[in-house]
């Protein structure tokens, strides 16, 4: 939602939006959206084409469909799925990054290895779960989360983003399977609010999550010295997409995760068709509901 938009309006107290938290979502976006253009991820051609549409309400017609088409002596494999998306609520993280943003306006540096200057380098931060105000964030979230129809739900292993599925999707947590996937984390490296705590500890805070995705016991995937490139996020959200949502027999998918990694899709792997009710950076617990499209040439 833009933050101009009726609905940030009538929800922006509730859910515990403040005025620097939605500025910074402002922020990010122009600065990622320049990385973008100096990385050349717009010019990219996805073997597998990717378009979304939003979806207004629950009760619109949702529909998977796969089909292959013979169009002018080309045959494509089309695959419709709905896709519930959502970011996890405040965590401690972006607590910090606010007040690091109030006290210090214009001093917050994420690609700097300077503390001083860039608080998400401290140790204190690694996994950040969430604040008292994400957790009533994504308690408010249930009841829309609790009319959707998801037949399975995939979240980020990072503690904030199983915390959130814990708490806004708790109607579906005995009816479908819950799989948690690496490849849905946040930005990997450099910042360690993104470096994810031990498996084995996870796994016993949550043990109904199908932990199957997951790598290593430690997070092997996370490079301190260095921040994810958005090629390299680009590629691994579009081989997510591609390899293992498309081909999931489920009509109808819920995916908990994280603010970059939902930014970089909607604006570099999927074609959002210029709706700013999809590409403008998700807010804390919030959730977009899509209908994605997967074309691909035989």
């Amino acid at each position: 939602v833009t933050t101009s938009s009726p609905v940030m309006a009538s929800t922006t107290k509730t859910a515990g939006w403040t005025k620097t938290s939605v500025q910074a979502t402002k922020n990010l976006a122009a600065e990622q959206r320049l990385k973008f253009k100096a990385a050349g991820v717009y010019d990219v051609e996805w073997p597998i084409k990717l378009s979304a549409e939003r979806i207004a309400s629950p009760d619109q017609s949702m529909k998977n469909e796969t089909a292959i088409v013979g169009q002018d002596c080309t045959k494509t494999r089309t695959t419709t799925k709905v896709i519930h998306f959502q970011r996890h609520g405040q965590g401690y993280h972006n607590l910090i990054g606010d007040l690091f943003r109030d006290l210090q306006p214009g001093k917050l540096v994420l690609d700097s290895k300077d503390e001083s200057i860039n608080p998400f380098l401290k140790r204190e931060m690694v996994d950040s779960p969430l604040t008292e105000t994400g957790r009533k964030q994504c308690k408010d979230r249930r009841k829309e989360a609790s009319v959707l129809n998801p037949e399975l739900l995939v979240v980020s292993p990072l503690l904030r983003a199983m915390q959130t599925a814990q708490l806004s999707f708790h109607d579906h947590k005995n009816n479908i399977p819950w799989v948690a996937h690496e490849a849905c984390r946040e930005e990997l490296g450099l910042l360690v609010c993104n470096e994810r705590r031990l498996l084995s500890e996870i796994k016993e805070d949550f043990p109904w999550v199908d932990f199957s995705e997951c790598g290593d016991d430690e997070d092997t995937l996370f490079n301190p010295h260095q921040r994810e490139s958005p090629r390299e996020m680009s590629q691994r959200i579009y081989d997510f997409l591609v390899n293992f949502i498309r081909d999931r027999p489920e009509k109808e998918i819920a995916v908990v995760g994280h603010s970059a990694w939902l930014f970089n899709m909607c604006n570099v792997v999927m074609d959002c068709g210029e709706d700013e009710n999809l590409t403008n950076w998700f807010l804390t617990s919030e959730i977009r509901s899509m209908r994605v499209t997967f074309v691909e040439e035989l």
